[in-house]
């Protein structure tokens, strides 16, 4: 189930990025087929960048690409160009998608504030061209 501030963000990406589509959970399945990808990835990518007119349309692999979203709050005004100080975590399935797909699997960082709304979008490849600080951090569940 997506937060406010994810619906914030794939609002906006409804209206400023063509193609853009929000796949339910048997439609995200199916596109996982389509690709030949575990049914555990499910939950690495957020929408759909579609080269068809509606999700009815697709035909195959061909007709789409993944878009797994990061949204902020925070007023970046050139994100449209460069994501300079966007702060975001990625899981290692995320990151894997993005690794073994290619240009069909995309980061779109999304700012939702009133003064600094857009998008920007990377492949891996252009992801890693990127001036970046990473670190991993683990997230333990004790039983």
């Amino acid at each position: 189930m997506p937060t406010v501030l994810e619906e914030k963000g794939g609002a906006l990406l409804t209206r400023q990025l063509p193609g853009f589509y929000v796949p339910g959970l048997i439609e995200k399945k199916r596109v996982l087929s389509w690709l030949g990808i575990d049914r555990k990835f499910v939950r690495s990518f957020d929408g759909l960048r579609l080269k068809v007119p509606t999700y009815d349309r697709i035909d195959g692999p061909d007709d789409f690409s993944l878009i797994e979203m990061k949204v902020t709050e925070k007023y970046l005004p050139d994100l449209g160009d460069h994501p300079k100080g966007f702060f975001f975590g990625m899981t290692e399935n995320e990151e894997m998608l993005m690794k073994v797909l290619g240009p069909k699997a995309c980061l779109c960082l999304v700012s939702v504030h009133p003064d600094s709304e857009g998008y920007f979008i990377a492949n891996w490849d252009q992801l890693n061209t990127l001036d970046m600080n990473k670190r991993i951090q683990y997230q333990i569940t004790i039983r």
